[in-house]
């Protein structure tokens, strides 16, 4: 029977219990459906339990997501609460209209895994760990199906140059041999997210962990490496290891929201030569005494890098605003619904 700790209980759960009603009981959501959500340990099984219709007044940010601890009526199977999160990964949805999308909580370590062939792209591992390191999540770029390439190091060297002391895994997800260097993570306690895009072996990097298949697998297209999805939602499984992996589908587009902090962590580098700049406001373009462009033309600084940072930091900033603006606006329908129901009540 799996125990709290087990699942990625930890202290700063435990201390928010005492402000609720202690006949309710934490429990982890391991996947989230339309209108409900499986969650564990009901006594010691996974169980789907609906999901009140209250929740869906809220914004999307304030109902449970995969990941997190939510405190439940065990005579009900009502949701009472969700216990605040230790970190969050989210995107903008590819939908558009300032939505956006959680893709997990309560996570401890990030897998960003891309393979060693045509979906090696380090602008998306760029987007990946702005929002991790956004979410204070300990990033690692996971590098798959190196047995079907040559020239291993120039990915692992292409993937290192991203961040100072980033951790660059190169693994055969086909091999458990292959793999040790990914248990420091996996441990007692831990919770561990996959992203990436479809096709790039999250999926089979799960199986190889777990020890047995819990995630059907599809090789990519062979005319142009592009990935099929074959995980079709969001789920937690237990590795024997001792932690809980997160398998989501594949995310080929991936637009950051709210990840200024992460954007300026992520190219530290970059921030600090702009501190160097002769004017406060210095756009790093044609300004004398620009450190930036100084940067540039000595080959200190690659020029993708910087217009990188340029683009994340431009897309963080306007995403963040259209979340504020769509934040106003789900408040507004909430207090609208309340003070109809209050209407109601008094008649």
């Amino acid at each position: 029977m799996l125990t709290l700790q087990q699942l990625g209980w930890k202290p700063v759960f435990q201390q928010q219990l005492a402000q609720f009603d202690s006949a309710l009981q934490p429990v982890r959501v391991v996947a989230v459906q339309r209108s409900g959500l499986s969650v564990t340990p009901i006594e010691g099984e996974v169980r789907d339990i609906p999901l009140g219709g209250r929740w869906f007044t809220l914004d999307v940010e304030e109902r449970p997501t995969v990941g997190d601890w939510v405190l439940l009526d065990t005579d009900t199977l009502a949701v009472e609460q969700v216990l605040e999160r230790t970190s969050v990964i989210k995107r903008l949805s590819p939908g558009g209209g300032g939505e956006v999308q959680m893709i997990a909580a309560n996570i401890d370590t990030a897998f960003l895994v891309t393979s060693c062939n045509a979906d090696f792209s380090a602008a998306r591992l760029e987007r990946y760990l702005s929002v991790v390191l956004q979410a204070d999540i300990q990033p690692v770029v996971v590098l798959t199906k190196i047995d079907l390439v040559e020239h291993i190091d120039e990915y692992v060297d292409a993937a290192r140059a991203l961040r100072r002391d980033l951790p660059v895994e190169a693994v055969n997800a086909l091999s458990p041999d292959s793999l040790q260097g990914l248990a420091g993570w996996c441990g007692s306690g831990q919770s561990i997210a996959l992203l990436g895009s479809s096709g790039v072996g999250k999926s089979t990097l799960v199986n190889s962990l777990s020890g047995h298949q819990v995630q059907a697998t599809r090789a990519a297209r062979q005319d142009d490496d592009k990935g099929r999805h074959t995980t079709t939602h969001r789920s937690l499984h237990v590795l024997p290891q001792g932690g809980v992996i997160l398998d989501s589908p594949g995310m080929r587009e991936f637009q950051i929201a709210e990840a200024e902090s992460g954007v300026s962590e992520l190219f530290a580098d970059i921030e600090d030569l702009a501190a160097r700049c002769r004017f406060a406001d210095c756009g790093h373009d044609t300004e004398p005494g620009c450190a930036v462009q100084r940067a540039l033309q000595d080959g200190s600084l690659d020029e993708r890098r910087l217009l990188s940072f340029f683009k994340l930091q431009r897309e963080s900033l306007y995403n963040s605003e259209t979340i504020a603006q769509r934040h106003a606006r789900t408040r507004q329908f909430g207090r609208r619904v309340k003070e109809a129901a209050a209407k109601r009540k008094n008649r």
